[in-house]
């Protein structure tokens, strides 16, 4: 009885021990990010890498989207270190909103604001590069 409790209670410990601290796996390709200013706020959205080019609907899918530096400072939180983030300066090319003719802006903030994400990505060990 007292073998199956420590062999118990050893299996826990290796289980624990393996998991802590991991925050789950980087893409292979790392992640894109589009951002866009609406509503005087800006909005982030962060995809995993993949080639093929993205659409309307997955980059500005609620479930992507980040409004507000705060906000997308914790999806950051949760991506390993190391993980590599592309900041793309446009959407690919063709993205239109659906019903509309024009295509989308999305574009860079500021520089002051670029600086203060890159510092935080520094810190959390992330490799963010503008394109």
């Amino acid at each position: 009885m007292l073998a199956r409790k420590i062999a118990a209670a050893a299996l826990l410990i290796l289980v624990a021990s393996v998991s802590y601290g991991q925050r789950g796996q980087a893409p292979v390709k790392g992640y894109l990010l589009f951002t866009w200013k609406e509503k005087g706020q800006w909005h982030y959205s962060l995809l995993p890498g993949t080639n093929r080019e993205r659409t309307y609907a997955e980059i500005t899918s609620p479930a992507r989207v980040n409004i507000g530096t705060s906000s997308f400072q914790s999806a950051l939180r949760r991506l390993p270190k190391g993980t590599e983030v592309l900041w793309q300066s446009d959407a690919p090319p063709g993205i239109k909103r659906p019903g509309s003719v024009e295509t989308i802006s999305f574009k860079h903030p500021s520089r002051k604001r670029i600086e203060r994400i890159r510092k935080f990505c520094d810190e959390l060990g992330i490799k963010l590069a503008l394109v």
